[in-house]
């Protein structure tokens, strides 16, 4: 069972939590949700009984997630991956993957 965290818990959240914490992904689990607005990682939460973070680093640490998803905003992704690539996870990143292509070159050199 891979265990999944959201990074953003905004629009397109829905659909992501949704597919993994309802489990209609075979072998995909939803463990954690992260937001800088907790109202909105909260209410994911409450939805699918798992805890919520105000920060992405405590919630890799204390969920210990085998994937993260970056569904924040467009202009964010990069940013975050590179913070979060220090992790060793598999991170998924909605689209836009960068702004870029040279943030996009960084972010996959940092995550090889």
């Amino acid at each position: 069972m891979l265990k999944f965290a959201l990074i953003g818990c905004g629009r397109i959240a829905k659909r992501h939590s949704e597919l993994l914490g309802e489990k209609i992904i075979d072998g995909a689990k939803l463990v954690a949700v992260c937001d800088k607005i907790v109202e909105k990682a909260k209410k994911i939460s409450e939805l699918y009984s798992i805890p919520f973070f105000q920060n992405m680093h405590d919630m890799v640490k204390a969920a210990k997630p085998d994937v993260l998803v970056v569904l924040t905003e467009s202009g964010n992704h990069a940013k975050h991956v590179l913070e979060l690539a220090k992790y060793g996870k598999t991170i998924v990143v909605e689209k836009p993957m960068a702004l870029s292509v040279n943030d996009a070159k960084l972010m996959i050199e940092k995550c090889k």
